[in-house]
């Protein structure tokens, strides 16, 4: 198996999910208690806030950067951001270093050309929902169209997000605000639902929907064990 690196705490109830799911599909390949070997390095996600709040994404991409490195150190053979939001300054991080870094977008893209989606409800930070850097990967090499909330919406949920989601608050009010705007998205001939932010899945868990949800998490960990593995490995379920 390939050692591999994670850079989480953006947040770590969501690195959490990864934590989990990496190994547990390993588990499941090799039929026993085989645990892949893992690198972390956990940042500090007030700080990568305050930097949001500015519009300082170059300092961003240095933290990214610097923890980048740190795993090239420990001479990991792959790298993931364990969100979705930090993937702005993927580029910028990938010219610093030598080893690859996974591109959650891929991840999804895949996943929808398997399922023959091509209309994408998209939910994450205000971001991600805004600007191209999952979207685009989405549209030029999968053929795949976002929509989007309205942009009081998405200014909610980057509330949500910021003052509920990343302090551990999953409430019910929360969950009942993205369902409505799920319908939505599905009335407007939506596929399926990408939750492209990685504490979505921890709130709608178990959640019934108009359409189905692509958990970008799941999508993601599921490409990181391919490549520990070297082999493709699909996972038997994704949320729904």
């Amino acid at each position: 198996m390939k050692k591999f690196g994670l850079i989480g705490g953006t947040s770590w109830h969501s690195t959490i999910d990864y934590y989990s799911l990496i190994n547990e599909m390993t588990n499941k390949n090799f039929k026993n208690n085989s645990n892949p070997p893992l690198r972390l390095v956990n940042l500090n996600q007030k700080q990568i806030h305050d930097c949001q709040r500015r519009d300082d994404w170059d300092s961003i991409a240095n933290i990214l950067t610097g923890a980048a490195l740190e795993l090239q150190s420990l001479q990991v053979e792959g790298i993931a951001f364990c969100a979705n939001t930090p993937h702005r300054v993927y580029k910028q991080v990938q010219e610093q270093i030598d080893v690859p870094i996974l591109h959650i977008a891929d991840s999804v893209g895949e996943f929808c050309q398997k399922q023959k989606i091509q209309k994408l409800g998209l939910l994450g930070t205000v971001f991600t929902m805004e600007h191209g850097f999952i979207k685009d990967i989405l549209l030029e090499k999968y053929d795949v169209t976002c929509l989007i909330p309205q942009k009081t919406e998405r200014q909610e949920i980057q509330r949500i997000l910021y003052d509920e989601l990343s302090m551990g608050n999953f409430s019910t009010e929360a969950r009942q605000y993205f369902l409505e705007i799920i319908k939505k998205l599905a009335d407007k001939g939506t596929q399926s639902i990408m939750l492209g932010c990685t504490e979505f899945p921890i709130l709608l868990r178990d959640s019934s929907t108009p359409c189905p949800m692509i958990n970008s998490t799941q999508c993601h960990a599921n490409a990181i064990v391919n490549f520990i593995l070297n082999k493709d490995v699909i996972i038997e379920e994704f949320e729904q």
